[in-house]
């Protein structure tokens, strides 16, 4: 009877904080508490099998495992909490919300749980890296009713759990920029369509904006394909490292370390269709190629997270396999990519 009675206790206190938390899930963030739960729930299950009974032993150890794990997440909170924080990231770097007065915001809790002081100036690339721009605070994002969302979201989660696609503004048709949050895309002569933001969801529910037909430059349209976001005042901040890869070139870098995954498998695509033009590639030959490059493209979206990116493994996978590849097909040496 005393074991069943301890248990009750131990499950009714468990329901306190766990009510408190869902208002403040932002905390959980901080990767102390992680610890400290997990360092709690193991000196507790050792304290509650001791304390028990020669019988009890085992059940002893889990309510002292509860115990312990409840007062070594409350020990481990920290100072910061949701009445200071932005929002966080989660740990596939999407951007979740958070109430908060304007004076009283003082910084947010990373993709890793921890605190960082000040507005997120930055955005997570396609492989989980923190990116820092030279944005001030005043542009790298802007507030919706009382809620901060940074410039390079494209969008953030509400405390409910409510997905909201969304920009720091739009520029209209006389190349003006009205700063403002809209929801909407570019068609391909840079007008705005107001509505439905341009992208789709991935397996795992995530939002995945499409790349722009283009973007404005200081007020005027630059058609092509871009990736990127518009900061609170309307300058544009490419995310798709085509500066990078073009800064590899200038460096005397060769064109294949230059090229992203994307734009070798297009490359490799192009050169298969006419390795089967030329003839230079026979029907098997072509088969093969083109079930090899779906095999590679299968695999690279399954190794990538829910927000697209690609790690430093999951990189070095494709990239090995996308070489042997290369090197089966026989065209132009100087086509190799």
């Amino acid at each position: 009877m005393r074991i069943q009675t301890l248990v009750a206790g131990a499950c009714a206190a468990a329901l306190i904080p766990t009510v408190a938390l869902a208002q403040q899930t932002c905390e959980q963030r901080q990767s102390t508490r992680v610890v400290g739960t997990l360092a709690g729930a193991g000196i507790g299950a050792l304290a509650g099998s001791a304390i028990a009974g020669h019988g009890d032993r085992g059940q002893g150890a889990v309510i002292g495992g509860v115990a312990g794990a409840l007062i070594g997440n409350q020990a481990t909170k920290g100072q910061p909490d949701c009445a200071r924080a932005y929002g966080f990231y989660d740990n596939h770097g999407d951007w979740h919300a958070n109430t908060v007065a304007q004076n009283d915001a003082a910084g947010y809790f990373d993709r890793n749980g921890a605190w960082v002081e000040g507005a997120p100036r930055g955005y997570y690339a396609r492989d989980g890296q923190w990116t820092q721009t030279n944005s001030d605070a005043s542009t790298g994002g802007y507030y919706v009713n009382n809620l901060w969302v940074p410039a390079s979201a494209g969008g953030y989660y509400t405390q409910d759990g409510l997905w909201v696609a969304t920009a720091s503004g739009h520029y209209d048709q006389a190349g003006r920029w009205v700063a403002g949050p809209t929801t909407g895309r570019y068609n391909a002569d840079g007008r705005w369509m107001a509505g439905q933001a341009s992208g789709r969801r991935d397996a795992n529910g995530a939002w995945i904006a499409d790349p722009q037909p283009g973007y404005y430059d200081n007020g005027r349209w630059v058609r092509g394909e871009a990736v990127g976001y518009y900061d609170a005042r309307g300058q544009w901040m490419a995310t798709d490292g085509r500066a990078q890869r073009a800064d590899y070139r200038r460096d005397g870098h060769s064109d294949r370390d230059a090229l992203s995954i994307d734009d070798r498998q297009a490359r490799l695509a192009e050169r298969i269709n006419r390795g089967e033009q030329s003839g230079k590639l026979s029907r098997s030959e072509v088969r093969h190629a083109r079930q090899t490059l779906a095999s590679i493209e299968r695999q690279e979206r399954s190794l990538r997270t829910r927000q697209g990116y690609l790690g430093p493994r999951g990189q070095a996978i494709i990239t090995a396999r996308l070489d042997g590849l290369s090197q089966t097909l026989r065209t132009d040496v100087s086509d190799i990519y």
